[in-house]
């Protein structure tokens, strides 16, 4: 009869010294889901994080890739969805990469680890390093914070 009380109590002792470590534990962390919404009036990337929205990339310019061709809500929704999309397959630092256009502009891309593509996100700001780019972007999408303003794409 003691053992088993004492078994009870060792057990629940664990379970209570264990929660709080997995609580805060970043692999159990809430993953947060993106949506195209409006912040300032203009569209935004939007990511939901503990049942708050999230500005991440606010779509300046209407018209701001002249390869793409789509209007800032078109790319907003997009990237949205390739965002959502994105996020299942692995670690933020392997998707989210800089590169280049076929004509040669510097973009942000979405890394599709099946087929190698990488989908567009934005072009990197004029005069900006296309690593601190990156680094902008993955900075809010891993942990979004309203703290942190959102990226301007121009």
């Amino acid at each position: 009869m003691k053992f088993r009380l004492l078994k009870s109590v060792f057990s629940a002792s664990i379970i209570a010294l264990a929660a709080p470590i997995l609580a805060n534990s970043p692999a159990l962390a809430q993953t947060p889901s993106f949506f195209c919404g409006a912040a300032g009036g203009r569209p935004a990337t939007i990511a939901v994080q503990e049942g708050k929205n999230i500005p991440v990339i606010l779509w300046v310019a209407d018209n701001y890739f002249n390869e793409s061709g789509e209007d800032a809500i078109t790319r907003c929704t997009r990237v949205s969805g390739i965002l959502n999309n994105s996020q299942s397959q692995g670690n933020w630092d392997n998707i989210v990469t800089a590169g280049a256009s076929p004509s040669g502009q510097l973009i942000i891309c979405a890394a599709n680890p099946q087929d190698g593509s990488c989908r567009l996100l934005y072009q990197v700001p004029k005069g900006q390093n296309p690593e601190q780019a990156r680094q902008e972007l993955l900075r809010r999408v891993k942990n979004p914070n309203v703290s942190v303003s959102p990226v301007k794409v121009n």
